[in-house]
Formats: C-alpha cells, structure tokens, sequence
C-alpha cells in the first residue's frame, strides 16, 4: 500500500470515529434535554443522529478491511 493510499484509509477511519464519537455524544446531550426540560425530541432529529452513528460504524468498518496489518509494516 502506497502512502497517498494509506494517508486516505487514516483519514476515512479518523471521519469515521468521529461521526461515531459525535453521535453518541449528542444522543447523550438529547437524552439530558429530554429528562431535564421533559419535552419530546422531534424524531427527525433522532434519526439524524442514527444516519450518522451508521455513516461512522460503516466508515470505520471500510477503513478497517483497507488497513491490514502487512501494510504498515508488521
């Protein structure tokens, strides 16, 4: 694997853990809002935040089957 390759499959990897580690923060933060001012979250917005928590696991599950161990080397 070339390095312009492997730059690539670093950064669909690091987008993936983020869209992963921002969903589940917002999830948290929408669950607060939800006991704390007892309303009702719209679900358009509860089905942003699952869209995104599945572009994360199938970024990161892409990246991953690119990024095997023999090309960096071990």
């Amino acid at each position: 694997m070339d390095t312009n390759n492997l730059l690539m499959t670093g950064f669909v990897l690091t987008v993936g853990a983020m869209a992963i580690f921002i969903s589940i923060i917002s999830f948290g933060f929408m669950i607060m809002y939800q006991i704390r001012k007892r309303v009702k979250v719209n679900n358009y917005v509860k089905m942003i935040i699952f869209i995104a928590f599945i572009i994360g696991i199938v970024l990161v599950f892409i990246s991953g089957s690119k990024l095997d161990l023999k090309s960096l080397g071990f």
